[in-house]
């Protein structure tokens, strides 16, 4: 199949179905837990046991799932919401229904999913299978388990149409009612409070203030557990033209049979036929000097690690032998990693923190998107909390902050009431805001399906925004709705009428998304009222049972 996926240019992006959704997990969540009843125990379903292979290959797929879902991408790690045990369970269950209703994931249309999943990797940029397979190489995966789990979710796909099929009947009345309900539009004023406004009101705190105010605030300021790195880079630039050199005319008849495989899709790397050859030479060229990169590094790496003592030293010895420069990052924690290293959204920085003075280096040299690093601990910082005076002028910033904020939201109460008050005895909005001072903002109209609203961005959360004017009354006003900048109050003046010739338009794609959500509800719901049934059945009674104590 990988032949055909490395020639294969239908690009897709790629689309999870809400199979794992949260709702469906009763189990409690405990990454990395193993819930198994003892040593080759992993439990049955239908009355036939789970073998050893079985489990794997689901621990695979539920692992996979995650790598590919999230975003960025990356591997589940311990402390997160992912549990292993549950998920491959739900895989295996999965499978026996695949299994039961003879379906089978089509080896083409795996090739397709795989080339949109590595064509659109992170935010438009594509991953080279060889890069894509070396990070499953470095979870204990290969091209096998790729494929099977491709395959698996393509099959799931036709399970998932197949159980239902019943959730695409609606009505062309509901589809009507529901196009209503989510795109006709409002229009709507509000009066914006901000703490912005009155900041420059606000008098420096004095010390007295300033110190109780960091001392009821310090849980804020805690820095989380942060580290040091010291790398040698192997930039691939400078590998590149020793790369063009060894290829000689050689790289000339890559280029070539390259292009020949390419075919029709040549436009894809350029413009022109010219464009297309210069773009993939340059790209021949770049695998080369990458690979010469990683040579180099790993030589680097084993000199520093044959002498198994004070590695960090050897680190910096060898690389002054070499004249190589040593250099080391700023303090980074687990969640962002070092930004000086570029290497890429799906590498797991958080296993930096698995370093140790006794064992600091990086197991192995690492290829980052712009060469390959080698790569030890420098230095192990512990969460704690600066001092007052370490941190004095961010302090005094919260503090004046807070204050602004405040007289913002104790305003924003009062005009709510003012509003609400003064409305009910007969006086409009508009007069209102007059007679306070106040300046209403006039929103676009917008819908429940509107993206952006000019008028709200950086004063408020669209989607609250939205929450709120939808569920106020027309003609009335909502209450002071609090947001972190300060807050705001609402007035609905009218439901306007929905566009008819552009609901005509849009209704047929407006209904196939109501019916493929509809079948996804009924997938849902099969799903969950066999899998509860699964679990209360012997086959998993005690295995979920182990799997709570853990």
């Amino acid at each position: 199949m990988f032949g055909t996926i490395r020639k294969h240019q239908s690009w897709l992006w790629f689309l999870i179905i809400a199979v794992m959704i949260l709702g469906m997990i009763v189990w409690t969540n405990n990454s990395g837990s193993n819930g198994r009843g003892g040593a080759g125990n992993f439990g049955s379903i239908d009355n036939k046991a789970i073998s050893p292979t079985e489990m794997q290959q689901a621990e695979n797929d539920a692992t996979l799932m995650y790598l590919v879902q999230s975003r960025p991408h990356q591997w589940p790690e311990a402390g997160s919401q992912f549990d292993l045990t549950v998920r491959a369970y739900q895989q295996l269950y999965l499978q026996r229904r695949l299994n039961e209703y003879n379906i089978h994931g089509d080896p083409a249309a795996a090739a397709r999913l795989a080339n949109g999943i590595l064509a659109n990797w992170e935010e438009g940029q594509s991953i080279s299978m060889d890069q894509f397979l070396g990070l499953l190489k470095n979870r204990g995966m290969n091209a096998e388990d790729f494929e099977h789990f491709l395959e698996g979710y393509i099959a799931l796909q036709q399970l998932e149409t197949v159980v239902g099929l019943s959730g695409k009947v609606v009505t062309p009345q509901e589809i009507h009612t529901l196009y209503v309900e989510q795109y006709q539009e409002l229009s709507a004023d509000a009066v914006f409070f901000s703490a912005s406004n009155s900041l420059a009101k606000i008098p420096a705190p004095t010390p007295e203030a300033l110190g109780n105010f960091y001392t009821n605030q310090q849980a804020t300021y805690r820095e989380p557990d942060k580290m040091q790195l010291s790398y040698v880079f192997y930039n691939v630039t400078n590998f590149m033209p020793q790369a063009e050199q060894s290829l000689g005319t050689n790289l000339n008849r890559e280029v070539d049979s390259n292009m020949a495989q390419i075919g029709t899709n040549i436009s894809r790397l350029g413009k022109t036929v010219d464009e297309a050859r210069a773009k993939l030479r340059e790209l021949l060229i770049q695998r080369t000097a990458e690979s010469n990169a990683l040579v180099a590094a790993k030589s680097f790496y084993e000199e520093v690690v044959g002498k198994q003592t004070n590695l960090l030293q050897n680190l910096e010895a060898v690389a002054k032998s070499k004249n190589l420069e040593v250099k080391v990052t700023k303090p980074f924690d687990k969640e962002y990693g070092p930004s000086e290293i570029n290497l890429g959204g799906s590498y797991p920085v958080s296993s930096f923190f698995d370093l140790t003075p006794e064992d600091p280096m990086v197991p192995s040299p690492v290829g980052g998107m712009d060469g390959v690093y080698v790569m030890a601990l420098n230095k192990f910082i512990p969460s704690h909390i600066p001092s007052l005076n370490e941190i004095k002028s961010r302090v005094e910033e919260d503090y004046k902050f807070s204050q602004a904020l405040r007289i913002a939201q104790v305003n924003g109460q009062s005009f709510a009431q003012t509003v609400t008050n003064e409305m009910a005895h007969g006086k409009t909005f508009e007069q209102t805001c007059e007679a306070t001072r106040m300046t209403p903002v006039n929103m676009s109209p917008f819908s429940r399906a509107t993206a952006r609203i000019p008028e709200v961005e950086d004063r408020a959360d669209v989607n609250e925004f939205k929450n709120v004017a939808f569920g106020t009354p027309v003609g009335s006003v909502s209450r002071f709705i609090e947001t972190p900048e300060g807050g705001f109050v609402l007035h609905v003046k009218q439901h306007l009428p929905v566009d008819e010739a552009k609901m005509k338009t849009q209704l047929p794609e407006f209904s196939n998304l109501v019916r493929e959500r509809r079948q996804n509800e009924a997938f849902n719901i099969w799903f969950s009222q066999g899998w509860s049934k699964e679990l209360t059945s012997g086959g998993l009674r005690e295995i979920q049972a182990l799997h709570k104590q853990q």
